[in-house]
C-alpha cells in the first residue's frame, strides 16, 4: 500500500487553532471533513514543482506542504496546515503551471537518483518515465481542483501522510 498523502478542508479558524496547538488534530473525526487522497504521489509532486524533497519555497511549497518547521503532531509522519490565504496563493501558483511547463520541470533520472518516493531505483526502467509523469499530472490536476473548491469556500486545509 505505501505511504499515501491526504488533504482535508475545514474552516480557516479551526485550522489556525490546530496549528497553534489549541485543538489536537487527533481529537477530530477526519472523515467528517471533505478530503482528497493523492495516493503515493505526494513527494514526487512536491519534488516536481519545488525541486526538492521537502521545504519548498512558497507558494508552490504550499501545494504539497512538507515543511520541517510547521508540522503538527499527528500519526506517524505528522501533518501540515495551510490557512485559507496560503491555499489561495498555492492555487494561483498552480494555475500558472500547465502540462507543458510541468514537463519542462520533469527530470525522471534525477528523481530516481534522489530516490523520490515512490520511485525505487532498482525497480524502475526508462519505460516508466512517461507513465510516472502521467500519474503525477493526474494527481496534480486533482489537487488543483481540490484547492479551487477550498478557495471558493474560504477554507484552510490540513495535509498528512498515512
Amino acid at each position: 500500500m505505501g505511504m499515501r498523502g491526504y488533504y482535508f478542508t475545514m474552516d480557516d479558524s479551526l485550522v489556525q487553532q490546530i496549528a497553534a496547538g489549541d485543538i489536537a488534530l487527533k481529537s477530530l473525526k477526519i472523515d467528517d471533513y471533505p478530503g482528497l487522497d493523492i495516493d503515493r504521489s505526494w513527494e514526487a509532486i512536491h519534488y516536481l514543482i519545488c525541486g526538492d524533497i521537502s521545504d519548498g519555497e512558497s507558494p508552490l511549497g504550499y501545494v504539497v506542504p512538507l515543511t520541517s518547521d510547521k508540522g503538527i503532531d499527528f500519526g506517524s509522519f505528522g501533518a501540515f496546515s495551510l490557512r485559507a490565504e496560503q491555499v489561495a496563493e498555492a492555487l494561483q501558483a498552480m494555475s500558472e503551471l500547465d502540462e507543458a511547463q510541468l514537463r519542462l520541470r520533469y527530470d525522471f533520472p534525477a528523481m530516481v537518483k534522489d530516490e523520490v518516493y515512490p520511485l525505487e531505483p532498482d525497480t524502475v526502467s526508462d519505460e516508466d518515465e512517461d507513465e510516472f509523469f502521467a500519474y503525477m499530472l493526474q494527481h496534480f490536476n486533482e489537487i488543483r481542483r481540490f484547492y479551487s473548491q477550498t478557495v471558493a469556500e474560504g477554507k484552510g486545509l490540513i495535509f498528512y501522510i498515512f
